[in-house]
């Protein structure tokens, strides 16, 4: 108990005493009934109390920093390569598409006959309001130069930076067959783009309700097989593609296959033209939509 007697009275609420600002001792008519001592006391009470909650709330907002740098702090990752491979023997520009890539200050190559140099890293628009989580938000572009004489084959490529480095990701260097471009406009069956067989083509689907069309010619009856190379490496396109003889009738048509996006027919076909038409299944394009297609003789 907190005692005071001023003679023989203890102070009282109406002895004049009376402070009204809210918040404070003072507003406590009791207050004035303490000894010195007491009032000291009491003082120092209060002040230990909003020391204490300063230092619990101190400790919340640096864990909020906290947080938010871990989440800030994120190391790269790749969606993509853009085109998906490159040639042997050239020097080639390529767009790596993904998370975090920003801060990027080199990117390594699994291969010492395949070097990449960093061009530009920045933030990008996510391409036609689709999903920042598949197709990322940051790009580089590289530089990439591959060896004269390098055999067709799979290389990884890691993306270096401040915060971490990335996931190893697979580019696809050179091709077992003729290795070609796809060339715009090929929209349709008068625009189609000339290929043989065996042929690869690194193409791109542009653009919303994009198709590219490829003609291919058979001078005798032949077992064939045609493939899209897209979501097995990062691309957000979700092939469709059809086969069509050379009256426009549909000989063949696939959207997934083997339990994925990616597209692939195999036909017996007789001697005749033929056109390949491949878009994406709902009817998405852009920068994220890159492939490969390839045609052979069935395996």
């Amino acid at each position: 108990m907190f005692e005071e007697r001023r003679g023989n009275n203890c102070c009282l609420p109406d002895a004049g005493h009376v402070f009204n600002v809210p918040g404070t001792m003072e507003s406590c008519p009791t207050y004035f009934c303490l000894s010195p001592q007491d009032r000291l006391l009491l003082l120092k009470r209060r002040a230990c109390c909003l020391l204490a909650t300063i230092s619990l709330l101190a400790g919340v907002v640096v864990r909020g920093q906290d947080v938010a740098a871990e989440k800030k702090a994120e190391p790269p990752r790749v969606a993509m390569c853009v085109p998906l491979g490159v040639p042997a023997g050239e020097t080639t520009k390529m767009v790596v598409r993904g998370w975090a890539l920003d801060t990027a200050t080199e990117v390594r190559s699994s291969s010492p006959q395949i070097v990449f140099k960093v061009l530009s890293a920045a933030s990008v628009a996510v391409p036609n309001g689709q999903d920042a989580k598949q197709v990322g938000n940051t790009q580089l572009e590289l530089e990439v130069t591959v060896v004269e004489g390098v055999e067709p084959c799979d290389v990884t490529l890691t993306v270096v930076a401040p915060t971490g480095e990335s996931p190893a990701h697979a580019l696809l260097i050179g091709s077992v067959h003729p290795l070609v471009a796809d060339s715009e406009p090929n929209d349709g069956f008068r625009q189609a783009q000339p290929i043989q067989t065996p042929q690869a083509v690194d193409g791109q689907i542009h653009g919303d309700k994009n198709v590219d069309v490829f003609s291919f010619d058979l001078a005798d009856p032949q077992s064939v097989t045609i493939e899209v190379l897209a979501r097995r490496h990062g691309s957000g396109l979700d092939s469709l593609l059809t086969v069509f003889d050379h009256r426009g009738k549909i000989v063949a048509v696939n959207d997934d296959h083997d339990g994925t996006t990616d597209s692939r027919i195999s036909a017996e076909l007789a001697a005749g033209k033929y056109f390949i038409s491949l878009q994406d299944a709902h009817d998405h394009g852009g920068p994220a939509h890159p492939y490969r297609l390839v045609i052979q003789r069935m395996q």
